[in-house]
């Protein structure tokens, strides 16, 4: 490599299934270095918002159809991404692309606690004091592949709403110094 010569960046993937607010922060990251990587497209399983941040950004997407998961174990293959991040896909993927592919995920929770769908709301309504964000690597199952990082939110007081915004805030704060960090590993 000449002097002259930039490192290449590594490649990401994205996917995701609705209001792409994580899937935007990520590619703002990248472009005022907090992440050094490529962002190679956007993969969605239906309209949805993040598709609209996509073309704002002027990231390629893709729309999987009714085989999304040959699809995009195909269209995984050919991209050959350093790394696989979920921002919001709300699809469990099959063995054959866990175990082929990096891949990451953000969930609103600490986990092992308030796995799956709407676990802001699951944790409000059980009454806990404490609740968080996690980054797990994803494995076959829902929000049970090893953990990567959590930072903790005490939420004693707080309105559902409230708990909504200080969870989104801390997404967006450390889902790209966490990809950062795996992309260094």
């Amino acid at each position: 490599m000449s002097r002259l010569s930039k490192p290449k960046l590594p490649n990401i993937v994205i996917l995701a299934s609705g209001n792409g607010s994580n899937f935007e922060t990520i590619v703002k990251a990248t472009k005022n270095g907090i992440l050094n990587a490529n962002i190679l497209m956007l993969i969605t399983n239906k309209k949805c918002f993040a598709e609209e941040r996509a073309k704002c950004l002027n990231i390629p997407i893709t729309r999987l159809g009714k085989n999304w998961s040959k699809d995009l174990y195909d269209l995984l293959k050919k991209l050959n991404p350093d790394l696989v991040v979920l921002a919001g896909f709300m699809k469990i993927l099959p063995p054959n692309i866990v175990n082929s592919f990096k891949i990451i995920n953000i969930h609103p929770s600490l986990l092992p606690a308030f796995p799956g769908k709407d676990a802001i709301k699951q944790a409000y309504d059980y009454g806990v004091k404490v609740t968080g964000i996690t980054i797990h690597y994803v494995d076959e199952g829902v929000d049970t592949g090893p953990i990567i990082f959590q930072k903790a939110l005490e939420i004693d007081g707080l309105t559902l709403d409230e708990i909504e915004t200080n969870i989104h805030k801390l997404e967006h704060e450390y889902y790209p110094k966490v990809i950062q960090k795996i992309l260094n590993s």
